[in-house]
């Protein structure tokens, strides 16, 4: 059985015998992956780690592939179980090749220099790893799928951690967690120079953190390559793109998506990878009406489709078809409730004037589903619409 050895330094922060130390060290993410595992509650009796949201690593991957700069100071928690390392002491040594330097930073009796060692199979199952996950999931698989830099990571990892403490320091980490609120950023911003406080603020804005008034998630729809909407949007922002699709209709779309997914309101980063995957599967399913001055691309059928879409995305969720925070199912499933909708739906002429209004966006609603109640009936996909006759 392969063995790994990491040198770092072993912590014991407070003085009570009966605390669980730290060993504090670093390793790449594609390293941990093959001997790092989880428990999480839905899954394992026992575990100590929330649901995985596909949608929160992506979040981290995108913010590494924003600026090469941009870097994860935050470590990732980590926990071996009782009697699954040992631990080689090796202050002694480092003092004799380095004795005017004081190695223990005044910590002495508490903190020992040394090697961490402990054997793993890459073909164990992730919950019975020898270092489980405890506190990190999203940032260290969004690291890991950052294909350009295998990174280096802080790692801080709970030595001969019992179950019980491994639960302890993910509930309170968890809960002390506060997101900093607005006007402090503005406060701390408004400190810096002019010249200092644009470039941190463009540099907020394209790791998808709120700056000012301005929301990130309308800029990276507008910019990121995985976006179906990549230069479209009809701003001033976009200086080179083709100014096609009203703003206020993605605007109108989000508020929808929200609406119905309550608690996407304070993850925007799950918000928009979930709109990102619906209208990635409506771009692949109308190729030849996408990126087109049609109807198709018109605010009124945008936000109609769109909440026609979302509807049944949360009844399947609601019937556990579907993990909404799964972008891959997301689009899978979309494609799916579209299937039945043709596209000469949008490429025959209408008997009604194409407004952006309530009426004509239930009337798209409604005819949606009547197509899809078409199909199930065996019927022609025409029969029963409002806006366009039957002949």
């Amino acid at each position: 059985m392969p063995t790994k050895r990491f040198f770092g330094y072993m912590l014991r922060q407070r003085l009570d015998d009966q605390t669980i130390p730290f060993f504090v060290f670093q390793a790449r993410s594609q390293d941990i992956q093959s001997w790092a595992g989880i428990r999480r509650v839905p899954d394992i009796q026992g575990g100590t780690q929330r649901a995985f949201r596909e949608t929160r690593a992506r979040a981290i991957t995108r913010f590494l592939g924003a600026e090469s700069i941009n870097t994860i100071p935050n470590s990732v928690l980590l926990a071996f179980e009782p009697g699954t390392t040992s631990f080689t002491p090796l202050t002694d040594h480092l003092e004799g090749c380095v004795s005017e330097i004081d190695l223990l930073n005044g910590c002495e009796g508490q903190m020992e220099w040394g090697v961490l060692e402990f054997e793993f199979n890459e073909n164990t199952p992730e919950h019975q790893r020898p270092a489980l996950i405890v506190d990190g999931q999203h940032r260290l698989n969004g690291m890991y799928e950052f294909e350009e830099e295998n990174i280096p990571v802080v790692i801080v990892s709970l030595v001969d951690s019992p179950l019980k403490e491994q639960a302890f320091q993910f509930i309170v980490v968890n809960n002390k967690v506060v997101r900093v609120p607005t006007e402090s950023a503005k406060s701390i911003i408004a400190d810096l120079d002019t010249e200092d406080e644009d470039e941190l603020g463009e540099r907020l804005l394209k790791a998808g953190i709120k700056y000012k008034d301005v929301s990130p998630i309308l800029r990276d729809i507008n910019d990121l390559e995985s976006s179906p909407f990549k230069d479209l949007l009809d701003w001033s922002y976009n200086r080179e793109g083709v100014r096609l699709v009203n703003l206020t209709a993605i605007e109108q779309a989000l508020r929808y998506l929200r609406g119905l997914f309550t608690f996407l309101e304070d993850d925007e980063d799950s918000l928009l990878e979930v709109f990102l995957g619906i209208w990635r599967a409506i771009k692949e399913q109308y190729p030849s009406l996408w990126g087109e001055d049609n109807k198709f691309m018109r605010k009124v059928n945008i936000n109609g489709t769109n909440e026609f879409v979302v509807d049944r995305l949360k009844m399947a969720w609601e019937f556990g078809l579907i993990d909404i925070f799964d972008p891959t199912q997301v689009e899978q499933q979309t494609q799916r409730v579209l299937d039945s909708i043709p596209s000469q739906f949008w490429e025959v002429d209408w008997g009604i004037p194409i407004q952006d209004n309530a009426n004509v966006r239930t009337m798209i609603k409604n005819d949606l589903t009547q197509m899809a109640e078409n199909r199930k009936l065996r019927r022609r996909w025409q029969d029963d619409l409002q806006v366009i006759s039957s002949d």
